[in-house]
């Protein structure tokens, strides 16, 4: 296989921006929120395509979407795979912040690829 993380991470295409991630536990079948922790990462940024578009649910929906790219791993709520469930990643970039909607896992290549939906009145 092929690792595309040099490439990822390259300052040629990869800009940085902020991952938040949200904790918590439940607590008597309510869940309560105690941190958001800022994680750091780097990778190109691109407007959705339509290839992309035509792979997540959300695909009608044509403004407002970006692609992150990233060596490290995103999380998307109900992946099974967030650090805690139920939560999503939401990136902050250029004063925006963008909930992950769709991962696309691409570790075995060296790279995670995300869709965020850009939040308004954020």
């Amino acid at each position: 296989m092929i690792d595309v993380s040099e490439v990822i991470t390259d300052p040629d295409f990869a800009q940085t921006y902020t991952v938040h991630r949200k904790t918590g536990e439940w607590i008597r079948g309510d869940w309560v929120p105690s941190n958001e922790t800022p994680v750091k990462m780097t990778g190109p940024i691109i407007v959705a395509d339509a290839e992309t578009l035509e792979q997540i649910p959300e695909g009608n929906r044509v403004t407002g979407l970006m692609c992150f790219y990233s060596t490290q791993e995103l999380f998307e709520s109900g992946d099974g795979n967030a650090p805690v469930e139920g939560t999503t990643d939401v990136v902050e970039w250029k004063g925006n912040r963008y909930k992950l909607i769709k991962v696309f896992p691409y570790g075995d290549y060296g790279f995670y690829k995300a869709v965020g939906q850009r939040k308004a009145g954020d």
